[in-house]
């Protein structure tokens, strides 16, 4: 599979997905990580849960960009 048809994919999938639905998953996953990590904390745990958090951000708001540059 090559980097197009990835691409291609994750755009379809994207698109399926609605903006609140994908607010919600991404917030209810960035907090349920950040219950863990503050289970028992480590500087790992932290980093992913930062990490995580602002990857989902980044999606969320990519696909808010999209919308308004088509509309």
């Amino acid at each position: 599979m090559d980097s197009v048809t990835l691409v291609k994919f994750v755009r379809l999938a994207l698109e399926v997905i609605s903006d609140r639905l994908l607010t919600i998953l991404g917030l209810t996953m960035s907090f349920s990580l950040a219950c863990w990590t503050m289970s028992a904390p480590t500087v790992e745990r932290l980093g992913m849960s930062a990490f995580f958090a602002c990857f989902a951000y980044l999606v969320v708001r990519t696909k808010e960009g999209i919308k308004n540059e088509i509309s």
